[in-house]
C-alpha cells in the first residue's frame, strides 16, 4: 500500500503514511465504505477492507473481489457488495485511481509495463494474444518495487549479520526471519529493523518511512509475531529468552 501511495502519488493515501503516528489504512477504507468515523469501524469492518485494499491496488473487479474475499479473508460480500466497497476505495483514494489509468494508458501505448526503479519490463509481445492486461498494468509496478526493495533488504542484512552468531533464515512476502544465538540477538534485531527501513528509504526516495518496519525477538516464529501469549520481553530486553531466538521484521 506504501508503494502504491509513492508510486500514483495519491495526495489522500500519503497522508495517511505521513501522520505520525502513521493512521490505519484499512480502518480508513472501512469508514469510507461503511460511511463512518474512523474510530467507530469495527473490527469486523477494518477485516472486510483488507481485501478491497489489496485487491483495488492491482486492478481487481467486483466478481473476482467477492471471490477472494471468502477465499482468503472468511468473508462473504456479494458482487454488489464489493463493487460498492470498490466504488468507495477510489473515490476515497482518487489520485490512485486517476494513476492506474493514466499508466494503463501509457503501457498500452508503449507495448510494455515496467517496473520503476530496476527498469525491469514485460513486453506486450511476451503475452498470450500479444496484449497486456490492466491487472498487470496496475500489478507489476507494486510488486515488482516491493520485490526489489525486499531484495535490497536481505542483501544489506546479510552484509551485516558478518561477524555475529546470526543468519537469515527465510524470506516470506514482507518478512524476514533470523535466527540469533542470545548473544547476538539483540544486536540482530537492530540490524534487522534498520535495515528495512534503509532498504524502503533507498527504493521509495521521498516517501514517508516512520512506522515502516517493526523488529521483534521470540523463542520462535509465533511468539514472535504474538509475544503477549508468550510473554515474550518487550523489544530490547531480551532477558529470559532461550539460547536461539528468531528475530523477524515485518
Amino acid at each position: 500500500m506504501r508503494a502504491a501511495a509513492w508510486l500514483s502519488r495519491c495526495p489522500v493515501m500519503t497522508a495517511v503514511y505521513a501522520t505520525n503516528p502513521v493512521r490505519d489504512l484499512h480502518r480508513e477504507t472501512a469508514a469510507a465504505i461503511a460511511r463512518v468515523a474512523p474510530d467507530q469501524v469495527t473490527d469486523a469492518q477494518r477485516q472486510a477492507a483488507k481485501p478491497v485494499n489489496f485487491g483495488s491496488i492491482y486492478g481487481i473487479g467486483a466478481v473476482t473481489l467477492s471471490e477472494d474475499a471468502f477465499d482468503n479473508y472468511g468473508i462473504l460480500m456479494s458482487e454488489t457488495e464489493a463493487q460498492r466497497a470498490l466504488d468507495s476505495f477510489f473515490a476515497t483514494f482518487w489520485g490512485f485511481n486517476d494513476w492506474r489509468w493514466q499508466h494503463w494508458r501509457e503501457c498500452k501505448a508503449t507495448g510494455r509495463v515496467i517496473v520503476p526503479g530496476s527498469g525491469r519490463t514485460v513486453e506486450r509481445a511476451w503475452e498470450y494474444g500479444g496484449a497486456l492486461r490492466f491487472t498487470q498494468c496496475c500489478n507489476i509496478p507494486i510488486q515488482g518495487i516491493c520485490a526489489d526493495a525486499m531484495l535490497l533488504a536481505i542483501r544489506l542484512v546479510y552484509e551485516l549479520l558478518q561477524g555475529l552468531d546470526a543468519w537469515l533464515v527465510i524470506s516470506i512476502h514482507d518478512e524476514l526471519l533470523i535466527e540469533a544465538s542470545e548473544r547476538d540477538a539483540e544486536r540482530a534485531r537492530a540490524i534487522l529493523e534498520d535495515t528495512m527501513v534503509e532498504a524502503f528509504v533507498r527504493t521509495f526516495p521521498g516517501a514517508p518511512y516512520h512506522s515502516v518496519a517493526q523488529a521483534a525477538i521470540g523463542a520462535d516464529w509465533y511468539a514472535v509475531k504474538h509475544p503477549k501469549e508468550h510473554n515474550v520481553p518487550e523489544l530490547g530486553t531480551g532477558a529470559g529468552l532461550p539460547q536461539t531466538r528468531p528475530v523477524e521484521e515485518r
